[in-house]
């Protein structure tokens, strides 16, 4: 989740909006669009905007997976709904309150039990890697690392810092299935030895005891890591493939999609007509808005219920009032434009898309899906500083759409990963 993952969680109106980008009912959004989603596969999973877990407060924006997991080696299996489908990180984690599975622990290559501090815009999660045997749709995947969310198990050390969302009513959802383009969550950085002017972010701990501090962070090895479960899939394994339905302007209470595992290797995920963009190191690529403006760095984040971007001194947008100041509230929608770049600045594409007034699509009863919300994106995020101004293509972004994600070094008819397409 590259992105903030915002909830309904206390606020005062009664509407169930989420957030959304220009498509359906007036946009006029350019390039190949499809209103279909696939038809059941062995490769294709369903996928779902709606309430979320329906003993929380509600999840705006959401899209949701059931993921079956299993001791590894056995039929000891449980079946999980409502875990989040996100492009803007890799890997599997799953809260322990759900998870009735006594699954094994997953050391380091010394036997050391593994836990991870992962960092997201909007918070962090902490809790123990396990091993389990992973199935989505007919996919299957054997002896995976999968984080559970849990702090009972190992105390949160004191560097791992943020907005704690290790709760199910923080995370507001039962877990997070990260399918984006990197092949692990953090990779090489987190392989390399800490210390003074190390590259290597302390994402990963050495769990000895389970007392305050009996968590050291600690270099691990990219085999060791968290990691895409597209991967260890025996086909379909080089991406995935969102498909969403337009949606009307005013919002869905529930949107029914598919979740294609795969690029080009079945008739069911061709590219076709899509346009490429390939990314950079850090998974990004530029969009510059307005269209004759500066470029930004940008990305497509699934996870992320809004589109985020620059800041209202910049668009010249307001922003909301409390309770909904994370949002833009113009007086009335806005058409806009915006041009994508790819990495090697050899393919740009427009895009246009609305911003509408989020307060007042929030006052449309039972309503959890939106495709014309947006924000900005310099407000603090995780930690204690303010990033730069960027551009978060958010789920808003792929209602009407399908939109490809290719995993970095896999093969594609088009070239190897990473890159994204719609």
């Amino acid at each position: 989740m590259h992105g903030r993952r915002l909830r309904r969680a206390g606020l005062a109106c009664t509407s169930a909006a989420l957030l959304g980008l220009g498509a359906a009912c007036g946009s006029t959004n350019p390039g190949p669009r499809s209103n279909t989603v696939a038809p059941p596969a062995d490769n294709v999973a369903e996928v779902s905007v709606d309430y979320g877990p329906p003993e929380l407060t509600g999840y705006l924006n959401g899209l949701f997976a059931t993921v079956t997991v299993c001791v590894p080696g056995t039929s000891d299996c449980q079946a999980i709904d409502h875990v989040v489908v996100d492009t803007g990180s890799s890997g599997l984690r799953l809260l322990g309150s759900v998870l009735t599975l006594s699954l094994p622990t997953w050391t380091d290559d010394s036997g050391v039990a593994v836990a991870e501090c992962n960092q997201f815009l909007g918070g962090f999660i902490w809790g123990p890697l396990r091993s389990a045997d992973l199935s989505i749709a007919g996919e299957q995947a054997s002896n995976l690392a999968i984080q559970v969310i849990d702090e009972s198990t190992y105390p949160v050390p004191s560097d791992c810092t943020g907005f704690d969302q290790s709760t199910a009513e923080a995370l507001g959802a039962n877990g997070i299935l990260g399918v984006g383009s990197f092949l692990q969550d953090c990779g090489l950085a987190c392989a390399v030895r800490l210390g003074a002017r190390s590259v290597n972010p302390g994402v990963y701990y050495a769990c000895s005891s389970t007392t305050a501090g009996g968590c050291q962070a600690v270099a691990v090895p990219v085999a060791k890591q968290l990691s895409n479960p597209v991967l260890f899939f025996s086909q379909d394994n080089n991406g995935a493939i969102i498909e969403l339905p337009a949606i009307p302007a005013e919002g869905a209470p529930s949107v029914t999609g598919s979740l294609v595992f795969g690029i080009g290797t079945r008739a069911n995920n061709a590219l076709d007509s899509a346009t490429v963009i390939r990314l950079d190191d850090f998974g990004n690529f530029l969009t510059q808005y307005p269209t004759n403006g500066s470029p930004s760095s940008a990305f497509i984040d699934s996870g992320s219920n809004a589109i985020y971007f620059l800041d209202s001194g910049t668009t010249r947008i307001p922003t909301c009032s409390d309770p909904f100041s994370d949002f833009y509230c113009p007086g009335s929608t806005l058409a806009l434009s915006a041009r994508n770049q790819d990495a090697s600045g050899l393919v740009t594409v427009n895009v246009s898309f609305n911003i509408a007034n989020a307060r007042a699509l929030f006052a449309h009863q039972n309503n959890w899906a939106f495709d014309n919300v947006g924000g900005p994106s310099t407000a603090p995020q995780s930690g204690t500083t303010n990033l730069d101004a960027y551009f978060d293509w958010g789920l808003p972004f792929h209602f009407g759409r399908n939109v490809f994600t290719a995993i970095e070094g896999q093969t594609t008819p088009v070239g190897t990963g990473p890159f994204v397409a719609f």
